[in-house]
């Protein structure tokens, strides 16, 4: 089998956690990468299962590094869990104060603020953490202390507008395998009061190999009874990284055959999406605002699909009233590109796409089409430091700002920093 050299780049040493040289290699289908310590011990790991995926998500182009648009504060080392697939290691972090909040709220002002750490709500002020971050805000939460409906009203009372709510399916065995107990009920009760406050919620699905694959389904369906209040779902996989099952890792090819067996959806259909949205954002990128063409453009970890609901209750793609060939071939390809886009997702998602990039009130709700973001986390061994500078999140934690990324893996290696 043909070894070829795809790329020089740089990664995470595993002895030092400081950058070294690492290549990305094609091994027949699968995209590798090799990457030697400081020591000279040699590492390979997989990176993608498919070649041609990977030069989609990862092709070249002349842009800057992203512009940041989203900071994630480490604002609790408390949970009142005990979840086994936490990226985060152990409670024994520093956590943000309220001066420090205050200075980041300032600082990035035109960014949204993500209260994170073990569980935000075990933070007795996470009222006046609220207050600090005011509209351009999330609140990444298990939501097990909002079962209280009390409690959700005290925090909107507050300033709380969004939230990111962890929830992994539909089965009782599935939060003790994965989240420590019997949670089902709880979290569902939760729900219904942030359904009741009107609260905007992307509800976060890690799935685990031979544990939640098959809840797919049922989540999207979830979803779109539920758009009232529910903004989009997000699923994400396991990587070695904190606390995590010994389950092997899912790569982003495989999510998207995941996604599309499971909802019977073309998997050509949602590339050319992707395609489509790709070509749009470089057609028109002098008049896009650049934190637009940054949370759409390419990237390794992180995939954006949209799922519409067809009359006879299945599913498809918008990439399925799209024709690549014939914008390829016009000379009027701006035009053809604005038409499909009208076509593709209709005026009411446009909207209220716009108005959630902006952090503005969602006063326009597409009840037909979902919005699916994917991301695949990577490890110590196959994270490409050059695709990282493509990455719009950062991390404060310990008083460090980071990728989202990099700063998770060497937390979660704290020991080889000695």
């Amino acid at each position: 089998m043909t070894v070829e050299v795809f790329k020089h780049t740089k990664s995470l040493s595993p002895l030092t956690l400081k950058p070294i040289d690492a290549e990305i290699i094609f091994d027949g289908e699968n995209v590798c990468m090799v990457k030697k310590d400081e020591e000279g011990k040699e590492y390979k790991a997989l990176v993608e299962k498919d070649k041609e995926l990977y030069l989609l998500f990862t092709r070249l182009t002349d842009e800057s590094a992203a512009e940041t648009q989203f900071v994630s504060a480490y604002v609790s080392s408390k949970c009142n869990l005990n979840c086994q697939v936490c990226y985060e290691r152990c409670g024994s972090d520093k956590e943000v104060s309220l001066e420090e909040l205050k200075g980041l709220s300032e600082k990035y002002k035109n960014c949204r603020i993500g209260l994170t750490g073990m569980e935000p709500t075990c933070r007795e002020d996470i009222f006046e953490l609220i207050k600090v971050v005011k509209n351009n805000h999330s609140l990444v939460t298990n939501g097990i202390k909002l079962e209280s409906l009390e409690y959700v009203r005290k925090l909107k009372k507050h300033g709380l507008k969004r939230l990111c709510f962890s929830f992994n399916g539909f089965n009782d065995e599935i939060y003790r395998k994965m989240n420590g107990g019997n949670l089902l009920e709880t979290k569902l009760k939760a729900l219904k009061n942030v359904e009741f406050e009107k609260l905007d919620t992307l509800l976060s699905v890690t799935v685990a190999r031979n544990i939640n694959e098959d809840q797919i389904l049922p989540l999207v369906e979830f979803c779109f009874k539920n758009r009232s209040f529910i903004i989009g779902l997000r699923i994400r996989t396991l990587a070695p990284i904190g606390k995590h099952l010994n389950t092997e890792q899912i790569c982003m090819s495989e999510l998207i055959d995941l996604m599309a067996n499971s909802l019977q959806i073309s998997k050509t259909d949602i590339v050319t999406e992707f395609c489509f949205m790709q070509a749009f954002i470089e057609r028109f990128s002098k008049i896009l605002p650049k934190g637009l063409k940054d949370h759409y453009g390419t990237k390794l970890c992180s995939f954006m699909f949209n799922v519409r609901k067809k009359k006879d209750g299945g599913y498809s793609c918008p990439g399925s009233r799209i024709d690549l060939n014939r914008i390829n071939k016009s000379v009027f390809r701006s035009f053809y590109m604005l038409y499909y886009l009208f076509k593709a997702y209709g005026f009411s998602i446009l909207m209220e796409t716009f108005l959630h990039i902006r952090n503005l009130h969602r006063f326009v709700v597409q009840r037909k089409m979902l919005n699916i973001t994917l991301r695949c986390w990577p490890t110590l061994y196959n994270i490409d430091l050059e695709e990282m500078n493509k990455c719009p999140h950062l991390y404060y934690k310990n008083g460090e700002m980071e990728k989202l990324c990099i700063s998770n893996i060497k937390n979660s290696d704290k020991k080889k920093e000695k």
